[in-house]
């Protein structure tokens, strides 16, 4: 598995030219003070990740890695845990540069920010790990990437209309509740989101034909 990790890091590692340059253009907005990074960093990272299955699709990957020692559970294993490194080094990177902008421009650091930008990040980064991944695995890198759009759209649209007709004051209370234990609430739910979507994956993957 561990060779499966290391060959996603290489061919990120081709492509990281591109990563390079978004992260140089946000860099410059950081310091005009326009953009925080700490999102977008890690969320574009999972993007050049996912890069990674276009590869194996368009160079007939996977017919060769289900043949090899539990190679069909070991390369759903292994995507999760090279986009997981990758998002957390990605995440910490983007924190840094936040902080060390933030110390050079006032001189102070807000923990609370910081922690609240953190996760935040955790969060998002990980509900589209999961609900990416079993798309992309069923349908190609292409198509689950098509399909997940539709539905955050969906999602999106339908979320519009309820608010024009439901009293969100309650909903947006309780949220403003689990703000204060969310140091605790969203590892807990991000752990929880990941092992259901590798399971998922790897029920599909496991029946997939090559």
């Amino acid at each position: 598995m561990l060779g499966l990790i290391k060959k996603d890091f290489l061919l990120i590692k081709a492509n990281s030219k591109q990563m390079l340059i978004i992260f140089a253009i946000y860099l410059i907005l950081i310091f005009q003070g326009t953009m925080d990074v700490t999102f977008v960093v890690p969320l574009i990272g999972i993007m050049l990740f996912i890069s990674t299955f276009s590869y194996d699709d368009f160079n007939n990957w996977n017919p060769y890695a289900v043949t090899l020692p539990d190679g069909r559970k070991n390369v759903v294993k292994a995507k999760y845990i090279a986009s997981i490194i990758l998002t957390i080094i990605l995440t910490v990177v983007a924190l840094a540069f936040v902080v060390g902008v933030a110390y050079i421009k006032s001189n102070s650091i807000n923990i609370e920010e910081i922690l609240s930008s953190l996760m935040g990040t955790m969060l998002s980064s990980v509900i589209i790990i999961s609900l990416l991944y079993p798309m992309v695995f069923k349908f190609g890198a292409t198509n689950g990437r098509i399909i997940l759009f539709a539905v955050v759209f969906g999602i999106a649209g339908i979320g519009a209309l309820i608010s024009n007709f439901v009293d969100m004051t309650n909903i947006i209370n309780m949220i403003n509740k689990l703000d204060n234990c969310s140091l605790i609430a969203i590892p807990i739910i991000s752990i929880i989101l990941l092992c259901i979507s590798y399971l998922i994956s790897n029920k599909i993957y496991q029946n997939k034909e090559f």
